[in-house]
């Protein structure tokens, strides 16, 4: 265990820090931080306690590390899933290790999309509806001031409600069943065959085909699905059943790709391809359209970096066209590939 009490530890919200000694967990530091626990790319985060999330890498830290004299400040720049797990554990790493699997699922199903137990996956439905003006429970004038104000005020609530939402997940159902549900729907249309995955191992690429007329159920949608993708089948299900991390959703002549989210950390526990730069692609497929639908890419270094296409018209571009010139951009050796 480290060595420091953690009662010593205590969240400081990251604009508030000025010249304290600091721990930073799941982001990046500034000139007073002493300790950088994070997976984020260009990290600080000492070999010995590096993992694909950051809550692994605290947990890493707990078992063998020292928190460095005189830090009392934990922080993070920015407000997550991960974020919220990491710190906790650091600040509470008694009651944290008892349920360590559990909070890393959270945290992965937070950051990843994806999980194996459901229960951490509702877990985080709470967290996210927090942070959402249309859902949280915070007074909505919380979310018309800074990020970093709203960041402060979710962490600082958060922290101390986490046991209870764990505990007592079922008083939450509010704030996880809509995603609860369509999870549901869509597990059911793989199972049935009406959602089509094929994983192309060599090119790290998993195809994912919609059935013309959508998934039908008793679930829809959530409301505050903010992805095309995810109005069409929930993208947890899919990464719970897929190993690739490049994936294309095809519905008719409608396509979406995207790069997940572990291709953009630091990832360790597998290689994974680095992500080739699609803005030359985009210009490509925009001339293949013929003053059609209009394509765009978001970049390498996005988060979940997007090859999208205008919502309200069809391609002009048959889906085994699409996907053999996606391929071709992928493997091309003159795309610039970054590893962000």
């Amino acid at each position: 265990m480290a060595s420091q009490s953690s009662e010593s530890l205590a969240y400081v919200p990251y604009h508030l820090l000025n010249d304290k000694p600091n721990i930073i967990v799941d982001g990046s530091g500034n000139e007073y931080t002493r300790l950088t626990l994070s997976h984020w790319p260009g990290n600080e985060t000492p070999s010995q306690f590096k993992a694909d999330l950051s809550a692994e890498i605290v947990f890493n830290f707990l078992d063998s590390g020292e928190i460095p004299d005189g830090v009392n400040a934990v922080s993070n720049n920015h407000f997550d899933e991960d974020g919220l797990i990491s710190m906790y554990s650091l600040i509470n790493p008694e009651d944290a290790q008892e349920m360590r699997e559990f909070l890393i699922d959270v945290a992965r199903a937070g950051d990843f999309g994806k999980c194996d137990d459901r229960d951490a996956a509702r877990v985080s439905f709470v967290v996210n509806a927090w942070t959402d003006p249309d859902r949280s429970p915070l007074n909505r004038t919380m979310f018309s001031g800074t990020h970093e104000q709203l960041d402060a005020t979710l962490y600082e609530e958060l922290l101390v409600r986490l046991p209870n939402i764990i505990n007592r997940l079922g008083s939450f159902e509010e704030f996880w069943k809509a995603d609860d549900a369509f999870m549901d729907l869509t597990e059911d249309s793989c199972d049935k065959g009406l959602i089509e995955i094929e994983e192309d191992k060599e090119n790290d690429l998993a195809i994912v085909v919609i059935p013309d007329g959508g998934i039908h159920g008793q679930g829809r949608p959530p409301s505050h699905s903010k992805s095309w993708i995810s109005t069409l089948c929930h993208p947890m299900v899919i990464h719970n059943r897929i190993s690739c991390h490049r994936v294309l959703v095809v519905q008719q002549r409608k396509y979406q790709f995207y790069y997940r989210y572990e291709s953009w950390v630091d990832y360790q526990s597998q290689p994974i391809l680095p992500r080739v730069d699609l803005t030359d692609f985009a210009a490509r497929l925009n001339e293949l359209e013929r003053g059609g639908t209009r394509w765009k890419f978001s970049g390498v270094d996005d988060i979940i970096g997007r090859l999208s296409m205008s919502e309200r018209t069809d391609s002009k571009i048959s889906p085994l066209q699409f996907v053999d010139l996606l391929k071709s951009a992928l493997c091309s050796p003159t795309a610039a590939g970054k590893g962000v």
